[in-house]
């Protein structure tokens, strides 16, 4: 898993410019790379619950999954996530990965 993500291999960048992770159907992809990457993303949610979320990750797939999890949990009725979404948000523009338009918006939506 390292290796892949060293090499970038788990990547592509999608028609808007944003990094993504590569989603191929290969049985490679199924049996190998797919169940690294699933496990990797539950030990770093993991680690973001037991932490009190205390730091940032660098990883920008992370930090989009993570945003989109507190994205839904304030639409559900969570409140006390804005100050973690602000600090995604601007990881996020800092690393180009959300342009200032996007960045607008997302704060727009959490305003209201």
């Amino acid at each position: 898993m390292e290796i892949l993500k060293e090499t970038g291999a788990l990547y592509e960048l999608d028609k808007n410019g944003k990094l993504k992770i590569k989603a191929p159907s290969s049985k490679k992809y199924r049996n190998i790379i797919k169940p690294l990457r699933d496990e990797k993303k539950r030990q770093r949610l993991e680690e973001l619950e037991t932490s009190g979320q205390g730091f940032l990750l660098p990883d920008p797939n992370a930090l989009c999954e993570r945003l989109e999890l507190l994205m839904a949990s304030k639409q559900a009725g969570s409140t006390g996530l804005r100050n973690e979404i602000v600090s995604i948000c601007d990881e996020l523009l800092r690393q180009k990965i959300l342009s200032h338009d996007a960045y607008k918006n997302l704060m727009l939506t959490l305003n209201k």
